[in-house]
């Protein structure tokens, strides 16, 4: 079955900085209020004068905009606190004020995708293992968080519904095979399931893969359309891959697959990490779980503007921190 699938910036306010003259219209009303004005004494005592008067301008409102990160330390542990002073925010190259940072609570959207082409073939038991290691740690701290599980040997996939249900899940976990003679529809799986969280317009979603580069890529969209898809939805890319030795690995379709795995997860505000063999996955998925359940809520401030910024620039001020943070931004 085929998967069918920002926070809106305030309507400018416009700023009153231009000089009113005494003229046609105005002149008339002047004319008008004359009588009452001179027996005010406004005229006389020179608070109404002839020529140009200025009106000062009407100060610019504050958006508030909201983006998660991840900080972890040179040893992958995600770090516990975190303050406005320990960031940096430039939209289009402009510094923005850090408002308020906390830790990221709210409950996630998590769109789970499993690679079940041939090639995983002797690694199945390890995948399924993985997966439900990833669910039980992410609902250990976050039990509202629902997930989804969807594969991608051959056309992507929906197995399981999201939910907040570790019987549903491990129930399609449990019925996992690597599908034969199939190769994998990896970076189409990525974009539609992207598709799918954006319409369910949760505000904190990701999505999580796994993925064996020995495989062939048999999609045939392209790492940009990827992170645009990504970046629509406002949702980060989580990858565990296999590393591929295989002689297939110079094609189009898995060089825009490695480009997908090693470019657009960061750029979204997600990570990606490697395994050499089955036996590690459990413990790769399990330490993204760690970090999603470890990320913080970034509030900044965004001047009200006619034109909406292309361009996101988040960086720590502590160089022995590493940062995932999306480079998106929220138009």
């Amino acid at each position: 079955m085929a998967i069918h699938p920002l926070l809106p910036h305030s309507r400018p306010r416009r700023l009153f900085g231009h000089v009113a003259t005494m003229c046609g219209v105005g002149a008339v009303a002047l004319g008008l209020l004359a009588p009452g004005l001179l027996g005010s004494g406004l005229l006389g005592s020179g608070l109404l004068a002839s020529g140009p008067t200025r009106v000062q301008a009407v100060p610019r409102t504050v958006n508030q905009q909201r983006i998660f990160v991840s900080v972890v330390d040179k040893e992958g542990v995600p770090t516990p606190t975190l303050t406005p002073d320990d960031l940096t925010i430039k939209e289009d190259g402009r510094s923005r004020e850090v408002l308020t940072v906390e830790p990221a609570t709210e409950a996630m959207q998590i769109a789970l995708l499993v690679d079940t082409s041939a090639v995983t073939t002797t690694a199945i038991r390890d995948i399924r293992l993985g997966l439900k290691a990833f669910s039980v740690a992410i609902w250990e701290k976050s039990p509202d968080t629902q997930i989804a599980l969807f594969s991608f040997g051959e056309r992507p996939t929906l197995l399981a519904d999201f939910s907040s249900s570790a019987v549903l899940l491990d129930r399609q976990i449990n019925r996992l095979f690597a599908t034969t003679g199939s190769g994998a529809y990896f970076i189409d799986a990525v974009i539609e399931a992207a598709a799918v969280l954006g319409k369910r317009g949760a505000s904190r979603s990701v999505v999580v893969a796994y993925v064996d580069e020995n495989g062939p890529e048999f999609s045939n969209r392209r790492s940009d359309y990827t992170f645009k898809a990504i970046s629509a939805a406002h949702t980060s890319l989580w990858v565990v891959a296999r590393q591929g030795f295989g002689s297939n690995a110079s094609t189009p379709e898995n060089i825009e697959r490695a480009m997908v795995i090693g470019d657009v997860t960061t750029r979204s505000g997600g990570r990606s990490s490697t395994v050499l063999n089955g036996t590690a996955i459990p413990a790769r998925l399990t330490d993204v779980a760690v970090q999603l359940l470890g990320q913080f809520a970034v509030t900044y401030g965004r001047p009200e503007s006619l034109v909406p910024p292309d361009q996101l620039e988040v960086k720590l001020t502590n160089s022995d921190l590493r940062l995932a943070a999306p480079r998106w931004t929220s138009r």
